[in-house]
């Protein structure tokens, strides 16, 4: 099927006059005696356009498969904007100017900064307020109508886990500290030799218990380490899978040569068993669970939206 310009229908509605407007514009859905423009569509198809780099290249086919799906989000926008008129919710001033305070907060901006990061992206301060009160009269319906209803049990989480319990085993973790030496460029068997020495010397205030923080402070210039965090112990390479292989808590490897350089590992920490796992991660399935849910139930909703109002599609 040829290829087309998905652009190019939206592109010369918004070019058209008011006049012309007016002609080309006609009704392309009714929701509840409230109705949906071809103009409103097409803008919003622009959108959706706009939101993808392969769109312009859409058979005329799929053109009308995504303006037929704009259209049925278009429809539930509809009827979600009808359902807060419906309930009276509203979002006073002062609560929306604590929403704006909260954003400003969480992004460490100021009222000025903030004004200017919405208006870099094409948005005027006042569009941004009305699509925040926007997005907090829909959590008020949905916390309304759809959240409250939404329960996790603690019998499910515990038959999730059962069911998943090989996605949680973990794997066997080290935390390591390291102290590293350069080797000099063109360094000679002398030089190489001193700093071996060095690193013996390392090994053994460590093992004999110096503080690492302090052994590392008072190393010369060359050496470097810290905490190295905590690895699984399968990801690390073969060298430093021998290296760490045995080593109990606290326990400092063998000098390990590689990349030009000489280091020695503290383990700090380790993992092997998965000891009180359930209790590790029923938040995270809880969560999971109460997603799933919140989704089921939000369908459910909108189609007694749907079948509770009436919805004439004339395209």
């Amino acid at each position: 099927m040829t290829r087309f310009l998905s652009l190019l229908l939206p592109a010369l509605l918004l070019l058209v006059s008011p006049v012309a407007a007016k002609t080309l514009t006609k009704v392309v859905a009714v929701v509840n005696q409230e109705i949906i423009s071809s103009y409103r569509l097409d803008r919003a198809v622009l959108t959706a356009l706009a939101r993808d780099a392969e769109a312009n290249q859409l058979t005329s086919q799929e053109f009308d498969q995504l303006r037929r799906q704009v259209l049925e989000q278009l429809i539930n926008e509809k009827l979600v904007e009808q359902r807060i008129k419906e309930l009276g919710l509203t979002v006073p001033d002062p609560e929306l100017n604590a929403a704006i305070e909260d954003v400003q907060r969480k992004n460490n901006f100021t009222a000025e900064q903030l004004q200017k990061a919405v208006e870099s992206q094409g948005m005027s301060f006042a569009a941004y307020r009305e699509k925040l009160k926007n997005e907090i009269l829909r959590y008020k319906l949905l916390g309304r109508e759809v959240n409250y209803k939404v329960q996790v049990t603690s019998s499910e989480v515990q038959e999730y886990f059962n069911e998943h319990i090989d996605e949680y085993h973990a794997k066997p973790k080290v935390r390591v500290s390291s102290i590293s030496y350069e080797f000099p460029p063109n360094a000679d068997e002398q030089e190489l030799a001193e700093i071996r020495k060095q690193v013996q010397v390392t090994r053994r205030l460590l093992q004999g218990g110096e503080a690492f923080e302090q052994v590392l402070e008072f190393q010369g210039a060359g050496v470097f380490g810290g905490d190295m965090g905590e690895l699984v112990e399968e990801d690390l390479t073969e060298q430093l899978q021998q290296a760490l292989k045995g080593l109990e808590v606290g326990q400092v490897s063998e000098p390990v040569e590689m990349n030009g350089q000489i280091h020695l590992f503290v383990v700090t920490d380790r993992k092997f068993a998965e000891d009180n796992l359930y209790e590790q991660v029923k938040d995270e399935i809880e969560q999971l669970l109460e997603r799933e849910k919140t989704d089921l139930r939000f369908q459910e909703w909108a189609r007694e939206l749907r079948d509770r109002g009436h919805i004439e599609v004339r395209i």
